[in-house]
């Protein structure tokens, strides 16, 4: 994955991290749920052949059907005739699409509008200075000065609405409008305050409805200091030891176990979790491939 001409010393890693490696939502999520989650994927980088839902076929196919429906609104916002793209199109894609077309969000600026955007900023912590990476479904910035304003917004298709107090816990809903102020200050549309972010998610299965989350200073640095905390608490770890397991309780082994591909390395269970109350943000495993591709070039690109 690293470029043979560059040297590992440019981008010092902890444990055994890749070089390339940029922490992200998902990694930081991995660590809180359970650190040795965190350990397994990220240091050793271990692959374990466990289903993640049952029944399978029904959960690669809400997958599949997951990707495909952000390929479709990508397009979509990127200009492309919404004629072309519902051509030939499957439910529930089509009803999906459909939905998202009649219930766009009005209000979003248009000034700027990307989609899939990668963006990473640098943070400090004890020993050096790594990287936080977010990749965006959507961002739209408008207006000038103080009146400017960015919405990040973002597309998900679970079976169900997230509720608002888990969203508010979950690490993208701290990580996205983190980053996003941080990295403002080397994009075209300049310099953001904390107080002109914010934070929208929208579901397939309540198209009228968006959860919105406002962002302010005070948010942002109480969010860079609990970064701070967990990538010290991960930064000092040396050993399997160091990353222990999510207590084992019956609520845990429900709610992070029972749909984790290590359960059965960590002798926590060898059935898969039921998908019919799967919650892809809460318990979809790791996907080392997209976890990891924040490739060295994007980090260097990115290091603003």
């Amino acid at each position: 994955m690293c470029r043979p001409d560059i040297q590992r010393e440019q981008f010092p890693v902890p444990l055994d991290l890749p070089s390339t490696f940029a922490f992200s939502q998902s990694s930081l999520q991995s660590y809180v749920n359970c650190p040795r989650r965190f350990w397994l994927a990220y240091v050793e980088q271990l692959s374990w052949p466990a289903l993640e839902a049952a029944p399978y076929d029904a959960h690669e196919q809400m997958m599949r059907q997951g990707r495909q429906f952000h390929q479709l609104v990508e397009r979509a916002e990127a200009g492309l005739s919404t004629d072309l793209l519902t051509e030939g199109l499957d439910y529930p894609l089509d009803e999906w699409f459909e939905s998202y077309l009649r219930h766009r969000p009005a209000d979003l600026p248009t000034d700027v509008v990307e989609v899939e955007r990668v963006l990473s900023a640098p943070l400090a912590v004890e020993g050096g200075q790594y990287r936080l990476a977010a990749r965006y479904d959507m961002i739209a910035v408008g207006g000038e000065g103080e009146d400017r304003r960015a919405v990040i917004l973002d597309w998900k298709t679970t079976k169900r609405v997230t509720r608002r107090s888990m969203l508010r816990q979950r690490m993208q809903t701290l990580v996205y409008p983190f980053v996003l102020v941080e990295a403002s200050a080397g994009l075209p549309w300049g310099p953001l305050a904390p107080e002109q972010v914010e934070m929208r998610y929208w579901f397939t299965a309540a198209p009228a409805d968006v959860e919105a989350f406002r962002y302010d200073s005070a948010k942002h640095a109480d969010i860079r200091d609990r970064f701070g905390q967990i990538l010290n608490e991960i930064l000092r770890g040396e050993k399997v030891r160091d990353f222990p397991k999510v207590p084992d309780t019956d609520e845990n082994r429900k709610r992070y176990c029972s749909y984790c591909i290590y359960r059965s390395h960590c002798d926590r269970g060898t059935v898969a979790g039921d998908l019919e109350a799967y919650d892809e943000e809460e318990f979809s495993d790791v996907d080392l491939e997209r976890e990891l591709e924040f490739t060295l070039e994007e980090v260097q690109e990115l290091a603003f």
